[in-house]
């Protein structure tokens, strides 16, 4: 058992904030027991409770005695940021950014170790529920209002997490209330001079005696679209946004828990010009129309003291209208000199058959068992995961013209751990996964190893060797597309295109010296993680049919090195500095054609849209009791990204984005949870972002980088009771 109280000082900052949200975690999600070697002492309940983490082994322990290194964006961060949802969260996150996939529509995705989305897991509550289709906007759906925290593990993570865990696994952890309150915010953000509101509302029901509680949410979003370079052109989305849910437990007895789960997500998002008129009268439009039904139902059964089973079901629905192309080129105003009648009539013909429509259920199962036998901690179970996808191209009328993708595919695993207890201060987890997918012949073994040793009080070391996979089905690129001029760009799979794995090695360490009371922290990782079959989107092409696009191919190996470092000091109770630096190298291990139009072939070794330097530094700074002062530092690195429309590799300026918040609490009764805050802030106070955007109808959508918000005002008022 390693001193708590040092630690425990550290995460006095994390409390403080824990304590001032309406609705607080009470316990972590997972097991109902903690082993005994990390609980932590009697004086340090509420501090521990804001460090529980659950994502790296499935097994609460605080960070600091987690065996798997898991990062925490925790409730201090997501009251003084103000983010509204997951993307904007991420970016305090070293090692980790949200980073824009097209100028028109403003897909984004979440990057780990350096690799692209589609290579990381993003769960809700621990279920795999923002499928691959809806991870092309889950990011900016998954409502701030319900967020305790964000957990992420880098690394492979498929022993555990089944397939997509390649470059690590990011954890929505929800709200659990310890009383009846309620909550109600209300953002305005102005990017760029322009409002986008966003209004959220929860209310939290604790059962009698302690039983069990109810959360019913809901979150309202209006973002207009913003031409950042005056050519017409939206660079920001128009958004309409949505979301409702309930959440809630209950224990019949005192060895069940009952929990369900259910939200919905209606979203409107339109990009490109011509906005008063529909996207097939547009020279550019990319409007999507997606409605997502996601729910769960557990059962959890303790047996005795130290064994529980669990049994969980889950589903995703997914529906999509969506428009992807538009009149490219041609005046479309007949007001506007140089009309052409016969140029817009045939313009119009080809540009109404640019609509589709995707369906995408998602059906996902698991029956497992958690037990403490003496110095193990035991875990075993099955998961089971199915499904299917459709996108029919449709014409403006809704008539379908024929089915891109009609395909469903599942995947059958089970999985055991081991959390063996060798001494109070090394800890072994021995783990592995066998998974048979419907798209492979051969069953994919993901093992697993860690190493936990504290050979000092003050410090505690870390050694991980963990594996990933992703097996051949549709990815979130396929069913968003990419627009080039007002050309749509789709996504095929190879013949024969075999699974991409993963092997990923990390050593890390975790300082806390006693000096000056424990002010001082410092932690650092190093990895290394090989890939094998590397999945490749090959250069644009055209088909048979004169349309464009991309064959995924297997490309042979890749690797990432790369190494993180982290430092925290406690100058006063009330001031906290914190500074991350990260490097990563991702890198093909033969050249890659990335671009060849007959004339220009270009080739790469290195990842698109992927710094090699990156880092995060905060003040967190209580001026005064009701007072909060939040400076944050992103600094994103130079990257090569390819520009389709001139035929170029280019490489960026690197961007350091400063923000700046204030908040006051107000409390309005002196013995009681009423209060509300009020944060004044500036995102990206020097405005800094990629100044050479494509412009007009024939731009390159997918040539967009850098930082995704202009300089944007903004303010918060947030109201409990």
């Amino acid at each position: 058992m390693q001193p708590a109280t040092a630690q425990d000082r550290e995460e006095v900052f994390e409390a403080r904030q824990f304590d001032r949200r309406t609705t607080a975690a009470t316990r972590p999600t997972g097991p109902a027991f903690v082993p005994e070697e990390s609980k932590a002492p009697q004086g340090a309940a509420r501090s521990e409770r804001a460090d529980i983490v659950i994502t790296g082994t499935r097994t609460p322990r605080t960070r600091r005695d987690a065996p798997i290194r898991t990062d925490v964006i925790g409730p201090a961060l997501l009251t003084r940021a103000a983010p509204r949802n997951l993307a904007d969260a991420i970016d305090f996150l070293p090692g980790a950014r949200a980073e824009s996939n097209c100028q028109n529509c403003n897909t984004t995705e979440i990057q780990l170790l350096g690799l692209p989305g589609s290579y990381n897991q993003i769960l809700l509550d621990g279920l795999p529920l923002v499928t691959g289709v809806a991870a092309v906007y889950g990011v900016e759906q998954v409502p701030a209002v319900l967020v305790e925290r964000i957990e992420v593990v880098k690394g492979g993570g498929s022993a555990l997490y089944g397939p997509g865990a390649v470059a690590g696994v990011v954890n929505v952890i929800p709200l659990r209330p310890e009383r009846n309150g309620l909550r109600a915010t209300l953002d305005v953000q102005l990017p760029n001079g322009q409002a986008a509101v966003t209004s959220s509302v929860l209310a939290s029901q604790v059962l009698a005696d302690g039983r069990g509680f109810v959360n019913a949410y809901a979150q309202a979003e209006y973002s207009p679209p913003v031409d950042l370079n005056d050519d017409g052109y939206s660079e920001l989305a128009r958004r309409r946004l949505a979301t409702a849910g309930a959440r809630g437990e209950w224990q019949p007895g005192e060895a069940t828990t009952i929990a369900l789960d259910y939200q919905y997500t209606r979203e409107r998002r339109r990009g490109g010009n011509r906005f008063d008129q529909p996207s097939f009268v547009a020279n550019i439009s990319e409007s999507i129309d997606s409605d997502v039904h996601r729910g769960s139902a557990s059962v959890s059964q303790q047996l005795g003291t130290q064994t529980k089973t669990v049994g969980v079901f889950a589903f995703s629905d997914f529906r999509r209208r969506a428009f992807y192309g538009g009149l490219g080129d041609v005046v479309a105003d007949p007001a506007t000199p140089g009309f052409d009648q016969a140029a817009f009539d045939a313009a119009v013909a080809v540009s109404r058959t640019q609509y589709s429509r995707t369906r995408d259920r998602f059906r996902f199962g698991e029956v497992r068992v958690e037990s403490v036998q003496g110095r193990h901690a035991l875990l075993a179970g099955v998961q089971y995961r199915w499904e299917g996808v459709r996108d029919r191209n449709t014409d403006a009328d809704d008539r379908v013209l024929g089915t891109i993708v009609d395909d469903a595919f599942s995947t059958l695993g089970g999985f055991v751990q081991d959390e063996w207890t060798l001494s109070e201060g090394l800890r072994v987890v021995l783990g592995g996964r066998i998974d048979k997918s419907s798209e492979l012949d051969d069953v994919i073994v993901s093992p697993r190893i860690g190493l936990w040793a504290s050979p000092a009080p003050s410090l505690v070391l870390r050694a991980n060797y963990s594996t990933g996979y992703r097996a051949p089905e549709v990815f979130s690129e396929d069913i968003h597309i990419d627009v080039l001029g007002a050309d749509p760009i789709r996504v095929r799979n190879a013949a024969g295109l075999r699974q991409e794995t993963a092997d990923s090695y990390a050593l890390g360490f975790d300082w806390r010296p006693a000096w000056n009371d424990g002010a001082f922290t410092l932690d650092g990782q190093a990895y290394l993680t090989r890939l094998s079959d590397t999945f490749f989107l090959g250069k644009i092409e055209q088909a048979s049919d004169d349309s464009l696009l991309r064959t995924r191919s297997n490309a042979g190996g890749s690797r990432v090195l790369g190494a993180e470092i982290s430092a925290s000091y406690r100058l006063a109770s009330s001031l906290r500095l914190l500074a991350s630096g990260v490097y990563l190298d991702a890198r093909y291990d033969d050249g890659q054609t990335v671009f060849d139009d007959g004339a220009t072939m270009l080739t790469t070794r290195r990842y698109l849209k992927s710094p090699q330097w990156s880092g995060v530094g905060q003040i967190l700074w209580d001026a005064t009791p009701n007072l909060d002062v939040f400076v944050a530092l992103r600094y994103v690195g130079h990257m090569d990204v390819l520009n389709n429309r001139v035929g170029e590799i280019r490489r960026t300026n690197d961007f350091l984005v400063p923000d700046l918040t204030v908040t006051r609490h107000i409390a309005l009764n002196a013995d009681g949870p009423r209060e509300v805050d009020l944060t004044l802030g500036i995102k990206n106070v020097t405005d800094v972002r990629q100044r050479d955007l494509e412009v007009g109808a024939t731009r390159d959508s997918d040539y967009v980088y850098g930082p995704r918000l202009p300089r944007t005002f903004f303010v918060r008022l947030n109201a409990s009771y």
